[in-house]
């Protein structure tokens, strides 16, 4: 069979289930292992019998996600890459920051009109999440800590690869 780990707890409450899930959300990063959240189940088979499951699951089991991560940088330019199917991706540039575990420098910014919806503009200190706990993204703009003399993002009008007009 596999080992039970240590940091698992038989609840004998939902209260105790609240306290447990509090507890690993403050002190997650004191593992040695990297954990996105907790999953609680039914302890008892007869129970789990009764429960059944769903079309994906069974309904004696439940993962609950921590909140993301959010750290602040700085957004340094904004670059753009071609894909294999020839779309174009804007890509933010940060102040490498460490995020999760690990050294965060890029950000996809996926499109013209993400970079629109919140206003991103170079020199902007940014807020940066891994979606998933994996991929990098911008979620918002501290506009506090906006330069007085920054510019609103210009979409690139040609292709940085052939130079072609973007429709």
């Amino acid at each position: 069979g596999f080992k039970v780990p240590k940091e698992a707890k038989l609840a004998k409450s939902l209260e105790e289930v609240f306290e447990y899930i509090d507890y690993w959300d403050q002190h997650r990063h004191d593992l040695p292992y990297e954990i996105d959240g907790v999953v609680v189940k039914v302890n008892s088979f007869y129970q789990q019998e009764e429960l059944g499951y769903t079309a994906k699951s069974p309904r004696w089991a439940m993962a609950y996600k921590f909140k993301a991560e959010q750290v602040s940088t700085r957004l340094n330019n904004i670059s753009y890459q071609v894909g294999r199917t020839g779309a174009i991706t804007p890509v933010a540039n940060l102040e490498p920051v460490l995020l999760a575990g690990t050294i965060v420098k890029r950000a996809s910014l996926h499109n013209a009109d993400q970079i629109e919806k919140l206003d991103i503009r170079v020199g902007d200190e940014v807020f940066v999440e891994k979606g998933g706990e994996i991929i990098p993204k911008i979620i918002a703009v501290d506009l506090t800590k906006r330069p007085l003399n920054s510019q609103p993002t210009n979409y690139i009008k040609e292709c940085p690869e052939c130079g072609t007009e973007l429709v």
